[in-house]
């Protein structure tokens, strides 16, 4: 049931549309916006109600008493508490999702029928956490209409949000770390956190220490629940989307398709009604939602009444939805359901509320994932996600995570490859490479997110992802082996000498190994000593910009890519084998010149001060295929004299 002047309108507006239908005179309906009762003369005690969807897609009113005014909660701006008296309302508290529910009040002490009537005074907001009654913050609509108001007001083109990658890389890794998924086994995402340093908290702080606030008995804004599908996702992902006004949920099912009864095509966005917010949808649905608060007459939409992600301009998915069921609990009751219609977009997001309409944009990628198991039939998933610089690598890991579990784990002993790609909007493709011994599926997701979220996030350009192809073969051994030590035929060689190599393995449960290497050592090395370098492809990474330092700057948008090539190139079931040599390059900028005579770099340096210079190490480079995914290094020393050349020894 609504309120009686709103149904009015859209009566109006309903019969405006039918006569234009049927071909006679249209029926405009007058700009009447929702009569509303301003702060300042909201009373104490004053009683009325709220709509809300309960179950389904049907708009049921609870009852609700003034309880106080609080003038400046934050500045120039008022909240009004009000009581939930009803047996429903005091057995779940606040719920998670009512966000935006309208509240409105009878000015008069008469009596009057629930639903009806009455002046709508702001959104059901705000909540405490473990209460034994059912205290609501309410934000007053004034302020929500403000947010209207600046839609109105030309500001360029919505931007898909903004995110600190250096706290997104360094987030993710230490909520990986807490699941036990340790550097080595997120390499590249490591390696990127470690490139993009950010505002991480203080040293040691715990990752887990947002959703925790829930248990603080702290007023909040209720916040958005989003099902996730799996409690380790809910924790890894919980510090990335709290801050974003959403609520990660446990649930080991997200929503999927609307229940019996619900007719998606038939549902519309109007006071009281779910206001979903789609992330990612396709064979599988992840979906925010939270309640729509008023249509203005111009069509606009304001709901919520906090912020979801609080940037301004937004340009994220706006749809019906309907509602399973809600979920009461001793922390934070919240709804569980999901997304009917897609009706536009939300254009702004603010600490009052949002505000959507109907002509609003967004852009979304494609992602399919093809799963090879054994003794399964390949499974083939196929998703669209949200364009978000914040959400959409995030989703990619969800994407990929549930795609791998969707009808079992991986087994005990595994080794996953992936192989496919990434297309991004500026027409760049870059290549899924990656072996994984002894993983997880959020380890896979790992593997999507640190790209995607330093293309998104650089510094330079937003690059946003267009396209994820993705194939997983999951194989039934543990193909991961331990570098233990290494050593060489002998300790001296002549210039152009095979250097015999003898690195020895821990294959897991296996016997120890010997992987045989021949380096053929450059006919015109000079005579000194020399360091060679076994390493993992982790390693190998990370000695790769220690000697080329001048790739752990960027300047543009191309070096970004050109780092993630690098890493994605490298192999993960190999060991590379590095002859560092004693001449060093100059590189200016990222142009590096390889053995340039020293006065040649001088005049370099001098005539180029206003691009970094930097040295760098020289090296002699080989790959070698294994049937393993080592990790490790090991670091041998060999000496080079050219007399052996004349005195070969035995």
């Amino acid at each position: 049931m609504i309120p009686g002047d709103i149904l009015a309108v859209w009566i109006v507006m309903g019969l405006a549309s039918l006569s234009a239908q049927d071909g006679g005179p249209a029926v405009v309906a007058p700009p009447v916006a929702t009569a509303i009762l301003p702060v300042e003369d909201i009373r104490v005690g004053m009683r009325g109600y709220g709509l809300t969807v309960f179950k389904g897609d049907t708009i049921e009113p609870f009852a609700i008493e003034v309880v106080s005014v609080m003038q400046d909660a934050v500045p120039q701006r008022a909240l009004i508490w009000i009581l939930c008296p009803e047996p429903r309302m005091q057995h779940s508290g606040p719920v998670q999702a009512m966000s935006g529910s309208p509240i409105y009040v009878w000015p008069d002490q008469d009596e009057h029928e629930l639903g009806v009537g009455g002046k709508l005074i702001g959104a059901f907001a705000m909540g405490f956490p473990m209460v034994k009654t059912c205290y609501a913050g309410v934000r007053p609509i004034a302020s929500m209409r403000q947010v209207a108001e600046r839609t109105r007001v030309a500001e360029g083109p919505t931007a898909p949000g903004s995110a600190d990658l250096g706290w997104m890389l360094a987030t993710l890794a230490a909520a990986g770390r807490a699941e036990g998924i340790g550097d080595d086994d997120a390499w590249r995402l490591s390696a990127l956190t470690r490139l993009f340093p950010g505002r991480t908290g203080p040293a040691g702080a715990s990752p887990l220490a947002a959703p925790m606030a829930h248990l603080a008995g702290h007023v909040q804004p209720l916040g958005l629940p989003l099902p996730v599908g799996s409690p380790q996702l809910r924790r890894v992902l919980a510090p990335l989307l709290e801050p974003a006004g959403l609520v990660p949920l446990a649930a080991n099912i997200v929503s999927g398709k609307p229940p019996p009864g619900v007719d998606p095509a038939s549902i519309r966005l109007e006071p009281g009604s779910v206001l979903a917010v789609p992330f990612l949808w396709g064979d599988m649905d992840l979906t925010a939602l939270g309640t729509c608060t008023e249509v203005l007459p111009d069509g606009q939409i304001l709901a919520f009444g906090h912020a979801m992600y609080g940037q301004g301009a937004s340009a994220m998915p706006m749809a019906t939805g309907y509602v399973h069921m809600v979920v009461p609990t001793v922390t934070m009751s919240f709804k569980l359901g999901g997304s009917a219609v897609v009706q536009g977009a939300i254009v702004r997001d603010e600490q009052m509320g949002i505000a959507g309409s109907r002509d609003g944009r967004f852009e979304t990628a494609s992602m399919r994932v093809t799963v090879h198991k054994p003794d399964r039939p390949v499974q083939r998933y196929s998703y669209t996600l949200v364009h978000h610089r914040l959400f959409t690598p995030m989703l990619a890991a969800v994407g990929a995570y549930r795609s791998v579990s969707a009808d079992q784990q991986l087994p005990e002993h595994n080794t996953v490859l992936l192989r496919g790609s990434m297309a991004f909007t500026d027409g760049r493709r870059l290549a899924i490479n990656s072996v994984l011994a002894d993983t997880t599926p959020l380890a896979v997701g790992f593997e999507l997110f640190a790209a995607l979220a330093t293309m998104a996030n650089n510094p330079f350009q937003t690059v946003m992802v267009r396209q994820v192809e993705l194939d997983v073969q999951v194989e039934t051994v543990n193909r991961s082996a331990a570098v233990l030590h290494a050593h060489t035929d002998r300790t001296e060689y002549a210039p152009g000498q095979q250097v015999g190599i003898n690195v020895v393995l821990q294959p897991y449960q296996a016997r120890r190994a010997i992987q045989r290497i021949e380096l053929a050592l450059p006919p015109r090395l000079p005579d000194g000593q020399y360091d060679l370098v076994v390493a993992s492809s982790a390693r190998y990474f990370q000695r790769l910009l220690q000697w080329r330092p001048h790739l752990r700057t960027s300047e543009s948008v191309a070096d970004i890519f050109d780092l993630l090539q690098r890493m994605t190139r490298l192999q993960d079931d190999a060991l590379y084998v590095a002859l560092r040599l004693p001449d060093e390059g100059l590189a200016l900028g990222r142009q590096e010149l390889p053995q340039l005579p020293s006065s040649r770099a001088a005049l370099f340096a001098a005539a180029t001060a206003s691009t970094p210079t930097l040295p760098y190490v020289n090296w002699l480079e080989k790959k070698v295929d294994l049937a393993w995914v080592p990790d490790g290094e090991a670091t041998l020393r060999i000496r080079v004299r050219r007399d052996l050349a004349r005195n070969p020894r035995p």
